[in-house]
């Protein structure tokens, strides 16, 4: 016999319900359910540090709020990675 089952409320962006809305039910509370047990389980989290350096520092030299000089510091610091 299967797991027993609950109704939850969330409050979620209309733009995600309008993306599931053309999802039946079953689907919708399977998806729901994954990503709730990612989520507790840690498994989907974010962490910087999984990200390379030389990765961090190629995002950081096309931002524009970086100035002239400090992007021109970051491809020296990339080139001394690379080396």
């Amino acid at each position: 016999m299967g797991e027993m089952k609950t109704i939850i409320s969330a409050n979620i962006p209309v733009s995600l319900a309008a993306d599931l809305k053309g999802k039946t039910k079953g689907t919708r509370s399977r998806v729901v359910t994954r990503a709730l047990r990612a989520y507790l389980a840690d498994k989907a989290a974010f962490n910087i540090e999984d990200v390379s350096t030389k990765d961090l520092i190629s995002e950081l030299i096309y931002r524009e709020e970086i100035t002239a000089t400090t992007k021109e510091y970051l491809r020296q610091l990339y080139l001394e990675l690379n080396a």
